[in-house]
């Protein structure tokens, strides 16, 4: 029996038309894609975040040879995010507890967050947003401080503003004009200056544009919502930068300079499309030099929420950890989702429930298994009722579960039964190389799904076809052996014809490329 996981959302506002983009037609609730692009958003910002921690104000480095390093000036271990997703979930929190970012009420509960950040004393921060946030203990006289900051240094633009705007847009998915208001009032916390809103402003819409429809191209759309007599200047701006060379784009903590960078780095490797196109992207904007993780942070939302969470590798995901102590990458995940459902969560408690256990018990009829397959030692496989006994070391999720059902090292896996995934060949083939790590690295893990019919066989053959050298038919009939129940539906039968039998290289399957 198949089950839509991660559906069932709250009603978000669309629908418009503004002379310049197109009118959306009215959804009445986000598709499980969708609300994967909004825990990209996250994700996506936060993967970038820690992958440019290890190289900030370094010698450039070719794409190629970036990776998760130690943080350069955090000191923090490899996969931590810097202040660029501390402040972003400091706003993402807001939505995410039901509130709008339009309102001024709840712009204050966003300066609280932030007062609340710089009092923990986070290792590293840009000099105006130290300098703004050291001027008050006061919320609502936070915009204020850094109005003062700004006429004292009138050219200060810096990119601290547009480093942490992409949960602006998941708290008003659809409403272009709320999503400006918001992100100019947002930015002029610490950055007052007109560019940075403006920038935000074009950022966030771009962001809105990825989550809902899937493409790239929505900071063009978001010109419409600029000043009139700055929307040349900022075309000419963006246009400029797909054809820069790289060299020209640093120093990049001036707000101008780090959009063009961060919309550079995804241009410029628009060849490597699918989910590769965000592994690709997020290298080429730490390669770029100089302010490497706010760069990578900012190019990261967008290419998070136009790929999804889903996208990010593994070795990334596994790595990810920050502000608040503890919060790694499933929080990210939740907090994503519910900032873009107006905090509420789905027809099952997801993913606010602690235990999802009564759901299931209610709902489907979970046998509790969990076997081997015969001479394939360390992996297994079974259903959600057999989570809480498995004798395993590490866990793999392809379902929705409560947060207190984690054990061990746990990961969740954004996979669908039905064709609403965002790539899921690479989904696949990136989560039977997960399994195979997660194997070799503690010697045990169980693999499930809600009743091992059609998910977790999938992952199985999968597995098979990456790590044990079998074709596609030999490791279903191999599975099946093992459960005779097991069925993957048609949709993962034909992903798994594009699964490789390379190991340990997840595949980038190629897709359509939208053009503007």
């Amino acid at each position: 029996m198949a089950i839509q996981e991660f559906s069932g959302a709250g009603s978000i506002r669309c629908g418009w038309d503004d002379g310049n983009a197109s009118t959306i037609v009215s959804v009445d609730r986000l598709t499980p894609l969708q609300k994967d692009r909004a825990a990209g958003v996250l994700v996506g910002a936060a993967a970038g975040d820690a992958l440019g921690a290890g190289y900030e104000f370094r010698l450039p480095c070719p794409p190629e040879d970036v990776t998760m390093l130690r943080g350069a000036l955090t000191g923090r271990p490899a996969g931590s995010w810097t202040d660029d997703t501390d402040m972003a979930l400091g706003i993402a929190r807001v939505p995410a507890d039901g509130h709008r970012l339009d309102e001024v009420g709840t712009q204050a509960l966003v300066a609280e967050r932030f007062l609340s950040w710089y009092a923990d004393r986070p290792p590293d921060m840009g000099s105006q947003t130290r300098a703004v946030l050291s001027a008050t203990t006061q919320p609502t006289m936070l915009a204020e401080a850094a109005l003062a900051y700004q006429h004292a240094h009138p050219d200060a633009a810096g990119n601290g503003s547009l480093m942490r705007t992409g949960p602006v847009a998941l708290a008003h998915l659809g409403d272009d004009e709320a999503i400006a208001s918001a992100a100019r009032a947002i930015s002029a916390l610490t950055h007052p200056h007109p560019l940075a809103g403006d920038a935000c402003v074009l950022w966030s819409i771009a962001i809105d544009r990825a989550v809902r429809e899937g493409r790239l191209d929505g900071i063009w759309d978001g010109l419409a919502l600029l000043a009139s007599e700055r929307r040349q200047f900022w075309e000419e701006m963006i246009t400029t930068a797909e054809t820069l060379p790289i060299g020209k784009l640093r120093p990049n903590g001036y707000v101008l300079t780090a959009l063009q960078a961060a919309h550079r780095a995804i241009t410029s490797t628009a060849a490597a499309e699918g989910a590769g196109h965000l592994e690709a992207g997020l290298r080429q904007a730490v390669a770029i030099g100089d302010d490497t993780d706010t760069v990578a942070a900012i190019a990261g939302a967008l290419l998070g929420a136009r790929y999804g969470a889903s996208a990010v590798p593994f070795a990334w995901r596994r790595r990810l950890a920050g502000w608040p102590r503890g919060v790694g990458h499933r929080d990210l995940v939740a907090m994503g989702v519910l900032a873009a459902s107006q905090g509420q969560p789905d027809s099952a408690g997801w993913p606010l429930a602690d235990d999802l256990t009564g759901y299931y018990r209610e709902n489907f009829a979970a046998s509790g298994i969990c076997v081997e397959l015969p001479g394939r030692p360390g992996v297994l496989w079974g259903d959600i009722a057999a989570l809480g006994t498995a004798d395993a070391e590490a866990f793999v999720s392809l379902c929705r579960i409560g947060s207190k059902q984690r054990r061990g090292e746990h990961h969740e896996v954004w996979l669908m039964d039905g064709p609403d995934n965002a790539d899921l060949p690479f989904v696949l083939a990136a989560t039977a190389d997960a399994v195979e790590t997660l194997r070799q690295d503690h010697g045990s893990v169980f693999v499930h799904c809600v009743r091992w019919e059609s998910r977790t066989p999938a992952v199985a053959v999968a597995w098979l076809v990456r790590h044990h050298g079998l074709n596609v038919n030999a490791a279903l009939d191999e599975v099946r052996g093992a459960l005779p129940g097991c069925q993957p539906n048609s949709v993962m039968l034909s992903a798994l014809k594009s699964v490789t039998q390379r190991r340990g290289t997840p595949i980038v399957p190629r897709m359509p490329r939208r053009s503007r």
